[in-house]
């Protein structure tokens, strides 16, 4: 039964994998990279592949292999997925056994060989003692940066992040620099250190050593074109338009993938991959087999609880207690961009209560569970009474159960178990939700995302305000990109924007924002979630797959049907 329960939870834990890579840095020799996967919340390091960070001895049998470094034994089991360092702490799940490989999670790699690690998205850095800046000078032709170990362009990188030159250096993992110019402008946080500057003229890094420098490279931001070239052929009818190109922006090649939509003649819907459970993407659109269809709401990529609040065909189906900006779409088919906020109380026999979840494990004296929830429901009937509604708002049961279409599961604090006395079956509920004033008429859907990217009469103090609000790698990644954008005319346009030398790459906030700009045409847009979680789902097929770094598991998804 054990063995059973570990194969499960093996199972379990390989649903939702990705390429990655570990780096070891060191002060002696150049960075090692050896392969790794990313699964969850941990990164996992190919074993075969230690002996390129140093001298070891590795034993395998068909259950156990022995990893055996100075005096030390890393012991990791291929039937329960354990390991253990030197017979003695053990470490449970810790092992992935994949492709004929296997993998040992960071945390028992670090322990094992006495390091510290960094994780930074799609890599992990491992590392005796923190990289130090041991002499730093910004003067106006070049920026020199010395270290006292050997770094690798995955620790640094330069963007320019706004249209009147800034330019942010990120280097990291480093330790707190002491010893700062007065003419540097610099911040710490996170063992990353940033430098902003300003310059009208173009950069280049150099790293060479243990030293780096960022030098004019003769040319201005000024003189990168923007230039187009189709790649698909737009597939245009009436209310809807689909196409793909190349475009030149910022002397970067980057693929758009574009559809422009009218939802007075076609459906909007969000959909929602079998929410609570880890349901492949790719088979989820290819059965509901939309026209279209993109990556939506940002989520816990641990979980893949979704972050905002959710409305589709009239249903509220998520509930969050902040104020973002969404899309949202009401009755008479009009669309608008902004900051909302929803509030949704029930009423049953005069009792009026405020419902802080709906669809999730999120914690809330008062809850709701619907059909379209498909995961476990994990509170108890210790905790909480379970009332279920059907579709004409009468109660039909007490207990804990799965609602099916139509119907609605509500639970209720058991602290107020007192005021619940007078309900019983035939009992009616009423739902009330309450939303900001800037909402027209009845939301058929409604999708939070952000950070805002297009508003009008907006400040460049306000676009500052957004940046302020989301984390760097938001703001400053140059990372691929889904955004949705209106028009005067109530068009919708969707695009995931990504670099075309590298899918991996894209634009930064800053650099969308131009980018959309310098197209004109749009009154109001706002990005929706991006990286790796960026994909364009259009004849039956999803047309940015990019093996290893898609995200296969993806929860929320903004998609395009017929009426």
């Amino acid at each position: 039964m054990e063995k059973i329960i570990s194969i499960l939870l093996f199972l379990l834990l390989v649903t939702n994998i990705f390429a990655a890579q570990a780096v070891f840095i060191s002060q002696s020799k150049t960075p090692i990279y050896i392969d790794a996967i990313k699964n969850q919340a941990y990164y996992y390091i190919n074993v075969d592949e230690l002996a390129k960070y140093d001298s070891m001895v590795i034993n395998k049998t068909s259950r156990i292999i022995y990893v055996i470094y100075k005096k030390d034994v890393l012991e990791i089991s291929l039937n329960d997925y354990y390991s253990k360092i030197n017979f003695i702490d053990k470490y449970n799940d810790s092992v992935i056994s994949m492709n004929g490989k296997v993998y040992i999670r960071n945390d028992v790699l670090a322990s094992f060989l006495k390091l510290q690690y960094f994780e930074n998205y799609d890599n992990i850095f491992f590392f005796s003692s923190l990289p130090q800046i041991t002499e730093l000078k910004v003067l106006t032709n070049e920026i020199s940066v010395t270290f006292d170990s050997y770094l690798n362009e995955l620790s640094i990188n330069l963007n320019k992040i706004s249209d009147a030159g800034d330019y942010l250096l990120t280097i990291k993992p480093v330790a707190p620099v002491t010893k700062i110019p007065s003419n540097a402008d610099c911040t710490y946080s996170n063992n990353t250190f940033y430098l902003r500057f300003r310059s009208d003229l173009k950069y280049s890094l150099n790293i060479e050593g243990k030293s780096l420098q960022v030098k004019l490279n003769g040319k201005t931001t000024e003189d990168s074109k923007q230039t187009t070239q189709q790649v698909v052929v737009p597939k245009t009818k009436d209310g809807i338009s689909y196409s793909e190109r190349i475009e030149t922006f910022n002397e970067q090649r980057i693929k758009i993938y574009q559809l422009s939509v009218d939802p007075k003649k076609y459906k909007l819907k969000v959909d929602l991959n079998n929410l609570g459970t880890y349901s492949n993407v790719s088979t989820f659109l290819k059965k509901e087999n939309p026209i279209f269809s993109v990556n939506a709401s940002f989520f816990d990529t641990q979980t893949l609880e979704p972050i905002g609040n959710i409305i589709s065909e009239g249903e509220l189906l998520h509930l969050s207690s902040y104020s973002r900006p969404a899309l949202f779409i009401n009755d008479k088919n009009e669309v608008d961009i902004d900051y909302v906020k929803l509030e949704y109380q029930i009423e049953i026999e005069g009792l009026l209560f405020w419902v802080k979840s709906i669809n999730s494990n999120w914690k809330g004296d008062v809850k709701l569970y619907t059909n379209h929830y498909k995961g476990k429901i994990e509170e108890s009937e210790d905790a909480y009474i379970f009332l279920l509604f059907n579709e004409k708002n009468q109660l039909i049961s007490k207990g804990k159960t799965t609602p099916k279409e139509g119907e609605k599961l509500v639970l209720i604090d058991k602290k107020y178990e007192k005021y619940l006395s007078k309900i019983t079956t035939g009992s009616k509920i009423s739902f009330l939700l309450k939303k900001s004033e800037n909402i027209i008429g009845n939301p058929i859907l409604l999708l939070e995302g952000g950070p805002i990217l297009l508003y009008p009469n907006f400040t460049q103090e306000q676009y500052e305000s957004e940046k302020r609000s989301y984390s760097n790698g938001i703001i400053y990644g140059k990372t691929s990109r889904t955004l949705v954008a209106i028009d005067q005319k109530d068009i919708i346009t969707f695009m995931v924007i990504e670099g075309y030398d590298n899918p991996e790459s894209g634009l930064t906030y800053d650099e969308v924002r131009k980018f959309l700009l310098n197209i004109g045409s749009y009154e109001k847009a706002m990005l929706l979630d991006g990286g790796s979680s960026s994909i364009v789902f259009y004849n039956s097929d999803i047309q940015n797959y990019k093996d290893g770094k898609t995200r296969n598991y993806i929860p929320v998804l903004l998609s395009v049907y017929e009426n």
